[in-house]
């Protein structure tokens, strides 16, 4: 029997630092900058309702009108810019040297960074995109204009408001 209490809450423990670590963000590195000018959240990192079912947000999104600014939240490399089929949309990806990624989704069309390309923490990468692109699909999976902002650490995202 203690043999059991034990493994159950070394598996609790586990869990905790495992939930600490991937979701609360707890990292030994700078703090990241507003990827955007505008701070209003139209919906937070978690699980949410949408179109009537519960569902995981991967990350947070800034209610941004379209045209507005979008900044590098660290400085780092470019790994992609260009459109993902995954509701995405137009999106830009940077690998920092703190061992996280961002990504920063539902762009326009006008990318000012490229792939390999470095980036300095606030310089800005691009502009929060229109729903619908000039090819007439839709850039991702969105509502309307607003900066989808994802934060990763080993393929994990973490809650981007933790770490801003």
């Amino acid at each position: 029997m203690k043999k059991l209490f034990l493994t159950i809450i070394s598996i609790a423990i586990a869990i905790f630092f495992t939930y600490a670590i991937y979701t609360i963000g707890v990292f030994s590195f700078d703090e990241l900058t507003y990827p955007t000018d505008y701070r209003a959240v139209s919906s937070y990192y978690g699980f949410r309702i949408l179109y009537g079912a519960s569902n995981f947000h991967n990350g947070v999104d800034f209610l941004a009108p379209q045209g507005s600014n979008i900044y590098a939240a660290e400085s780092g490399i470019v790994d992609y810019a260009g459109f993902m089929n995954d509701g995405s949309g137009n999106t830009i990806s940077i690998s920092h040297d703190s061992g996280i990624s961002t990504m920063y989704c539902h762009t326009d069309e006008t990318f000012l960074v490229s792939a390999g390309d470095y980036v300095e923490k606030g310089q800005l990468i691009g502009y929060v995109g229109p729903q619908y692109l000039s090819s007439g699909i839709m850039n991702g999976n969105t509502t309307g204009p607003h900066l989808h902002f994802m934060v990763l650490k080993d393929g994990y995202t973490i809650n981007p408001l933790t770490m801003i």
